[in-house]
């Protein structure tokens, strides 16, 4: 999946621009190097142990109101208990003809527990964006039924046999890989409808008007 959102981010970075604050961006950051067109990059993330920007959680920004040009938020909205909530901050903070980019899991294995609470489908996470007043730009799909396939088996085979530690991870990591790739690649080839049920998850770009 890792490769999957890296590539619909970057697909869809145009649309970051200006001062851009990144929403749980975790310890990292991730994806600052495909958003070419910000002016500055901020980090928001409710650990202090992960050094961001600004320490507060997603679901009360301490920003003022129209305070930024863009939004970004990468798997985020399904750790919090109140998504809408976070929905709303980014509406208020982000100014008149600013874009979010948002990525939400539709499918994903029990992590950061107990703190994990929501899963999304594409008329799911488009209903909760036009309700808090956004226009929802484009909703894209990340990954079909080979790539759902191919993420279960590897994070049980990581889960199962605690492959965390680097040195356990590297002795697995190119059959990984290349088994990864594989299912990414009969993905592509399948365009049938039955493939394009299952999904990963999804990126939504959002306008606020």
């Amino acid at each position: 999946e890792r490769i999957l959102l890296r590539e619909q981010i970057k697909k869809q970075s145009r649309y970051i621009k200006g001062v851009v604050l990144d929403v749980g961006s975790g310890r990292t950051k991730r994806y600052d190097d495909l958003f070419l067109q910000s002016s500055k990059y901020m980090t928001l993330d409710v650990d202090p142990e992960n050094n961001p920007d600004i320490v507060a959680s997603a679901e009360k920004i301490p920003l003022g109101d129209e305070s930024v040009d863009s939004i970004v938020s990468t798997q985020v909205l399904e750790h919090l208990k109140n998504p809408s909530a976070a929905i709303e901050e980014f509406f208020r903070i982000l100014k008149t003809g600013g874009y979010a980019l948002v990525t939400v899991p539709q499918w994903g294995e029990l992590h950061e527990e107990p703190n994990d609470y929501f899963r999304f489908t594409n008329f799911g996470i488009k209903h909760l964006f036009e309700s808090a007043g956004f226009k929802v730009i484009e909703v894209s799909q990340r990954g079909g039924f080979f790539s759902v396939i191919a993420q279960t088996k590897i994070r049980y085979l990581i889960d199962c046999f605690n492959l965390y530690g680097r040195k356990r991870l590297f002795l697995f990591s190119p059959i990984i890989s290349l088994y990864g790739r594989c299912m990414l690649f009969l993905d592509k080839l399948d365009t049938g409808v039955a493939n394009r049920k299952f999904a990963l998850g999804w990126c939504v770009v959002v306008k606020k008007e």
